[in-house]
């Protein structure tokens, strides 16, 4: 626990009095390597002003884009679609000073457009800007079509710690580190329901009070057999069905569904309404896997330059080694091991593994989270974590490796410093 208010906390960090680190789980704050992920486009290398992840970190990001390569075959210009299939994974062993900081979000430049903030006519992968808030960053700044309010905290609901050091600007020089919130479940308008209830109802949907039971119109009933199954088909069905507005359940057997304005009754049933908006109506893949694990940033300004020490000059991070794999190959190899695990689920689909399809899409996010209308088991981590790090620990396809591949031409000043600056390459 903190002792000590954010602005406290912020204050002793940015003059230097303090860095982060964890005690607890036996950090030292003293220098250290680390292996580090990121998945990227073929000629954006290196982590200049990037964002990297450890082996969990990274798998629960890649995750959390699943549905996007179908999303973005409809919608190229979407938000998150310059990762479009075409992708590498770097792996980079990075050497800290141990003193960490509040996390960058470090994205491309976006240019153009009446609204380069919310619809940019393109992005600069050339140019990477860091900043906190800075999901939309443009040629004035950092921005995000979420802002914050620039102020110190260790509470940020997302990031935990945010500090705007504007005198020593030493946010920018640290590598930043934070486990974020929204990769674990039920973290997009969580706290509406209990946490015991099925993950299919974590996101977007309040409890109605045990004493009392919902009235309106019911407009379809559903057949449960327990409380979970019955949890997760009537906030199944709300979320795929735009009229529907809550659902409700007095035996755990039968499921009526809502729709239009409701209303509490005395009475002894359980069920949930709709938060309402678009986050009600979305399969979030967010958190799905509840992998845990930490996010990274490693700001220009802070990397040591050649043949320096750490701390030289106050530099507090060095790439000390870098390779590279196909993104499709190491997410193929965490793909077989799903369809293994679900593939009765897989099996009901029309095209059991086309994995741009809605019901596969579906049968992958249920057994990432267990669903009980479906009597689906959620799969045990170490049946992802396993074939991911696999995947990169080993070459050879035969034992679940993946060959390391180069990368396309880097055009930038922000390229891999270990790689050759102008070499043509060509992924395998």
């Amino acid at each position: 626990a903190v002792s000590k208010s954010g602005q406290e906390v912020c204050d002793d960090y940015c003059n230097f009095r303090c860095g982060f680190y964890n005690a607890s789980q036996g950090e030292t704050g003293a220098p250290h390597r680390a292996q580090l992920y990121r998945i990227t486009p073929a000629n954006v290398t290196g982590v200049l002003n990037k964002d990297t992840a450890d082996a969990r970190g990274d798998i629960g990001f890649s995750l959390s884009k699943k549905n996007h390569t179908a999303q973005c075959m409809n919608n190229p210009s979407m938000a998150d679609c310059l990762l479009r299939g075409n992708d590498l994974y770097g792996v980079f062993t990075i050497e800290f000073d141990g003193q960490w900081g509040p996390y960058l979000q470090c994205n491309p430049e976006q240019i153009g457009g009446a609204d380069p903030i919310l619809k940019p006519d393109w992005a600069d992968d050339r140019n990477f800007i860091c900043g906190q808030d800075c999901l939309a960053p443009t040629s004035t700044g950092c921005h995000s079509p979420f802002p914050t309010n620039h102020t110190n905290t260790t509470e940020d609901p997302s990031f935990g710690t945010k500090c705007f050091c504007d005198g020593t600007q030493r946010h920018n020089l640290t590598v930043g580190r934070s486990q974020p919130s929204f990769l674990k479940a039920g973290s997009w308008g969580s706290g509406g329901v209990p946490s015991s209830w099925v993950p299919q109802c974590q996101t977007g949907f309040y409890q109605v009070d045990d004493r009392q039971c919902l009235t309106g119109t019911v407009y379809k009933t559903l057949q449960a057999w327990s409380f979970d199954s019955a949890a997760a088909l009537g906030c199944e069905a709300c979320t795929d069905d735009l009229q529907c507005t809550g659902w409700s359940t007095k035996d755990n057997r039968t499921v009526e569904l809502f729709l239009g304005n409701t209303s509490n009754v005395s009475g002894s049933c359980t069920g949930a309404t709709t938060v309402g908006g678009s986050m009600s109506k979305q399969k979030s893949w967010f958190g799905v896997g509840t992998f845990g694990g930490f996010w990274y940033s490693t700001p220009v300004d802070g990397e040591c330059p050649k043949g320096a020490p750490l701390g030289a000059g106050g530099c507090t991070w060095r790439e000390v080694s870098s390779s590279y794999k196909n993104a499709s190959c190491v997410q193929g190899k965490v793909d077989d091991s799903v369809e293994k695990f679900g593939a009765v689920c897989f099996n009901d689909c029309s095209q059991p593994l086309n994995r741009t399809s809605d019901c596969y899409l579906d049968c992958y996010r249920s057994i990432l989270m267990g669903n009980a209308a479906i009597n689906m088991s959620k799969i045990p981590g170490s049946e992802i974590v396993n074939p991911w790090l696999t995947a990169f620990d080993e070459k050879d396809p035969a034992r679940g490796g993946c060959p390391e591949v180069t990368t396309d031409p880097c055009d930038s000043e922000q390229c891999d410093p270990l790689l050759p600056p102008s070499s043509l390459a060509i992924v395998i």
